[in-house]
């Protein structure tokens, strides 16, 4: 597949390919690069894991201005042929690769500033002194027996060498910023007095060497910075009172080994582990609360023998909540049943009070004479004269004053009690109204100044009227 601007226009649909700043087309088999200068502000190119092989394959990258990061891992080159061009790069990966040698054609990237060139089949480092800005230099899994001395590189700051054939620490003098130091994997006897005016060196990994004397590691000591150190793989570190020395020999050093040692991260790590003692102790007691809860209600009879009722802790507040939600219910129930009740033992009550209160109401309004009679029980009282009593026995209408009991001495009666009021009230309505009615009053009145005037009374007063 050839990498043309179509291409990366396909796969950047939504974003002009002027403007692309950095392009990922890893993976597609591209074994070839047509002109892409048209990205003129890329800068980031991964072409990792394709094709390409040698300086044609990439014909198309020397037009471009700003490219500053370009990735060839797992490709085919076998040297930097081609890459003169690449002038601004300063990360250039060509890792995974093929490379046998380094070609001077390396040395016109002035501003390379890392180069990676792990898993290769490189014999030795050569053409790098005059990348004079380079800071990180990986050359780790070649083949390489030496590596020459880096005086020039004035600003390196990472070594990587790992996996190769060395025998012997390169000479470090001129490279004091120099931070971090990887030669593990060698065949390394010694560790050289030069490495002592490294004092910025802070990691240093040794390990799997041929380190056996104390002698061999004396220039450990110069370097108060160092705090990461392995020299694992080693014979020094069968010997005895082997961490106790090496201590006294670097107490700047916080991890041996791959392990970490340093007061403050042992205190926290101890926290850590009193913090989960807590946590589990507190979950031992809830389990413990809970077998105590379920033996009670054993006890009690709650659950059977088999334990069929359980109760997890996260289940409890569940069951609680039901427990309620039933109880409200029946008490819901309960009140609406009473309620019903009530209702229907109210209901003649009302009935009859309502009956009660439309019958006077149609009374009150009834003429005189179409008035029901009611029977009500008759009290006499003591007339005033001993005479009338006399008169009433020899009186026809004996048979209604026997059955009459004695009467009892009362208080002479309104007009109200009586219900004349209502019926004067009643023959006024009707005066007004200019009906022609009798004079019901008049008529009972001179009625009465008959019976007074003839000695046929009754012994009725007023009171028994009706």
């Amino acid at each position: 597949m050839k990498l043309t601007t179509q291409v990366i226009a396909e796969i950047y649909k939504d974003k002009p390919i002027e403007s692309l700043k950095d392009i990922n087309v890893s993976k597609k088999e591209i074994d070839s690069i047509a002109d892409i200068s048209a990205c003129k502000e890329l800068r980031k190119l991964n072409l990792a894991n394709n094709e390409l092989v040698d300086e044609k394959s990439i014909a198309g990258l020397k037009d471009l201005e700003q490219i500053t990061l370009l990735n060839l891992s797992g490709n085919k080159f076998k040297d930097f042929t081609g890459f003169q061009h690449l002038q601004t790069l300063c990360v250039l990966n060509v890792s995974h690769n093929e490379l046998i040698h380094m070609s001077p054609h390396i040395t016109r990237l002035k501003h390379l500033k890392a180069l990676i060139l792990n898993h290769n089949n490189l014999l030795e480092i050569e053409n790098i002194e005059p990348l004079l800005e380079l800071n990180t230099l990986v050359i780790s899994h070649n083949k390489v027996d030496r590596v020459p001395r880096l005086s020039s590189l004035l600003q390196l700051t990472k070594l990587s060498a790992a996996h190769n054939q060395l025998t012997e620490v390169p000479d470090l003098t001129h490279n004091v910023l120099l931070k971090e130091i990887r030669l593990n994997d060698n065949k390394i006897t010694q560790i050289p007095e030069t490495l002592r005016k490294c004092n910025a060196i802070e990691i240093m990994d040794f390990g799997n060497n041929n380190l056996t004397n104390w002698a061999d590691i004396a220039a450990f000591g110069s370097l108060t910075k160092l705090h990461n150190l392995n020299l694992k793989g080693n014979p020094i570190t069968k010997k005895k009172d082997y961490l106790e020395k090496i201590l006294d020999l670097v107490p700047s050093l916080r991890i041996l080994d791959g392990e970490r040692f340093d007061p403050k991260f042992l205190e926290r790590k101890k926290k850590q582990r009193e913090n989960v003692n807590i946590v589990e102790k507190k979950q031992r007691m809830k389990r413990m609360k809970l077998q105590k809860e379920k033996k009670e209600k054993k006890d009690r009879g709650d659950i059977d023998e088999d334990g069929d009722v359980q109760m997890t802790e996260a289940d409890a507040p569940v069951v609680e909540n039901k427990k309620r939600k039933v109880k409200a219910a029946e008490i819901t129930k309960v009140k609406s049943k009473k309620s019903v009740t009530a209702e229907s033992s109210d209901e003649p009550a009302l009935k009859k009070k309502k009956k009660a209160a439309s019958d006077e109401k149609d009374l009150f309004f009834l003429k005189p004479e179409d008035k029901p009679v009611e029977k009500k029980k008759v009290k006499t009282t003591k007339t005033v004269t001993a005479k009338k009593e006399t008169v009433s026995k020899k009186e026809p209408a004996a048979p209604v004053a026997a059955s009459v009991t004695p009467a009892l001495p009362q208080k002479p009666q309104t007009k109200a009690e009586t219900g004349v009021v209502g019926v004067v009230d009643k023959s006024k309505k009707l005066a007004k109204a200019g009906k022609k009615t009798t004079d019901v009053v008049a008529a009972l009145e001179s009625e009465s100044k008959k019976q007074e005037a003839s000695n046929s009374g009754t012994g009725l007063d007023v009171g028994g009227w009706d």
